[in-house]
Parts: structure tokens; C-alpha cells; sequence
């Protein structure tokens, strides 16, 4: 039997880097997954993945940004499984611009992917979890949600406020069986931001985190016993460089 095995799990931003990896992590520890993301031939590729564990998988393509996106998917969810145990914001963008070359639109777009999407998914989830009185809800958040980077004004703003998010939910909801944390990882090998501030040659250099090592702390935070939380992680490579970007 998994970590997971009967759990349901609803993963933004799943068709590629932490939000894939975690997914089929998840698969592989019993979970049935709901995940969603833009790209529908990709996710079909991630279902297909998780079913390959024994486990039942759907997905819903669509712009996260959207409130439409979070309530068919969060209905799918109900739909096909009855519940969502775990929810896990992880649909984002980076933008790393310094702030004079930055537009409101540029910040109108991080804003929306980042921290409105993490809204809606989690503003039509919560009443299904306090059903059951019972859930787990993740923010991806970001080193840049702990400490402000330079050329990260807009990006650093929407990861801190993913934060605070999680903060006031562990508030308003823990003593009715919701947990809620602030997931707070450093630079991460994926295709997240490349062409935005980043280029594929320093994704292929050593001093990042894989999304392997984050979806194990995501399963870490998730297999935790019903009388327990933790409420923030923060997680940096070992060999990571003293400067440079955050997240």
C-alpha cells in the first residue's frame, strides 16, 4: 500500500516540471489524480503515466488564470472521485524582469497565473474539503516568497502573496480539518521562465533542484498524520550558487 493509496489529488499546472513530477509520484504512492494545465496532449501523456501505477487519472485542459477552469475542474474532480483530498496550486509563471522594463500588463499576467489561479481552485475546493472536515491544501510558493530578489519585483510580489495566503488559511480553516502550507522551493531544473529570464544553458548547470526532489517533499508534506501539519517548507539545492535568482 502507497503513502497515498485511496487519496485524491487535484495538481495545477501539471503538465510539465513539479506539478508532472509530483503527479506521477503521487500515482506510484496509490493516489488517483485530477490535474490540469493548458497543454491537453501533454496531460493526456501525464494520465496516461499515472494510470501505468494502477491508479485512476483524469485531467481538464485549460487556462488556470480562469475561474471557469478551476470549477470544471474542481467539478470533474467531484464528479469522478466524490472528493479532493489534496489540492496543490503549483500553475505559475516567471517573469524576471527588472522593474523600469516591466508593465503593468507583465504584472496583471504573474498576478493572475500565480496567485489569482491559486484563488479560484482553492475558493471552489475548500467547501468539499470542509464536507469531510478534512484536506490538505499546498501553495507553491517560492525562495522569493521568503526573501525579495533584485530584477524580481513582480515575480517575488505574487510568491510572497501565496504565502500570506497560507497563512490565513492555516487561520480561518485548521479547526476544521484543513491543513494549509506555503511550499518554499529555490531554482528548480525545469522549463519554468526559460526565455523570461532564464535560458536553457543555466537550466542545464548544476545548483537547482530537480522536480524529482520537490515532488518527494511534496509527498513528505502530504503523508503526514491526520493529527499534524506543516505549515511551511522552504527548500534549497545543496550545491546551489551563493547569488543568483530565486525562484
Amino acid at each position: 500500500m502507497g503513502k497515498l493509496t485511496g487519496k485524491v489529488a487535484l495538481i495545477t499546472g501539471a503538465s510539465a516540471g513539479f506539478g508532472r513530477a509530483t503527479a506521477l509520484l503521487f500515482a506510484r504512492e496509490g493516489a488517483n489524480l485530477v490535474i490540469t494545465a493548458r497543454r491537453e496532449s501533454r496531460l493526456q501523456e501525464v494520465v496516461d503515466q499515472c494510470k501505468a501505477f494502477g491508479v485512476e487519472a483524469v485531467y481538464y485542459a485549460g487556462d488556470a488564470t480562469e475561474e471557469e477552469t478551476a470549477k470544471k475542474t474542481v467539478e470533474l474532480a467531484i464528479h469522478t472521485f466524490g472528493k479532493i483530498d489534496i489540492l496543490i496550486n503549483n500553475a505559475g509563471i516567471g517573469r524576471y524582469t527588472p522593474l523600469l522594463e516591466s508593465s503593468v500588463e507583465d504584472y496583471d499576467l504573474v498576478m493572475d497565473s500565480n496567485v489569482r489561479s491559486a484563488f479560484c481552485f482553492t475558493r471552489y475546493t475548500v467547501p468539499y474539503m470542509l464536507e469531510r472536515a478534512e484536506g490538505q491544501i499546498i501553495m507553491i510558493s517560492s525562495a522569493a516568497g521568503v526573501y525579495g530578489y533584485p530584477n524580481e519585483t513582480i515575480y517575488t510580489s505574487s510568491k510572497f502573496a501565496l504565502r500570506g495566503f497560507a497563512q490565513a488559511l492555516d487561520k480561518e480553516f485548521r479547526e476544521k480539518g484543513i491543513k494549509s502550507c506555503a511550499f518554499c522551493p529555490g531554482a528548480g531544473i525545469t522549463e519554468f521562465a526559460i526565455g523570461h529570464g532564464r535560458t536553457e544553458e543555466q537550466m542545464a548547470k548544476s545548483g537547482m533542484l530537480t522536480a524529482d526532489d520537490v515532488a518527494e517533499a511534496l509527498l513528505f508534506v502530504c503523508a503526514q498524520s491526520k493529527q499534524s501539519r506543516i505549515m511551511e517548507i522552504r527548500m534549497r539545492a545543496m550545491n546551489e550558487p551563493l547569488t543568483g535568482p530565486g525562484c
